[in-house]
């Protein structure tokens, strides 16, 4: 019984190090995803019970 072993080995240089992705995925433009409020809110959302997240960014526009 053979197995062969593959390493993956990911480095990244500095935060703007994207040379692990794929130039055609990069090179899409992004889009914001459509959510549906009352979709969402039908949900159960239990699974996300205690927490909660503000981009720090976004709390700064918040605040002025």
């Amino acid at each position: 019984l053979s197995q062969t072993v593959f390493l993956l080995c990911l480095t990244q240089k500095s935060a703007s190090d994207y040379n692990n992705f794929d130039r055609e995925f990069l090179s899409e433009k992004p889009k914001l995803s459509y959510s549906d409020k009352n979709l969402i809110e039908s949900m159960d959302q239990s699974a996300f019970d205690g927490f909660s997240f503000i981009n720090p960014k976004f709390e700064q526009i918040l605040n002025k």
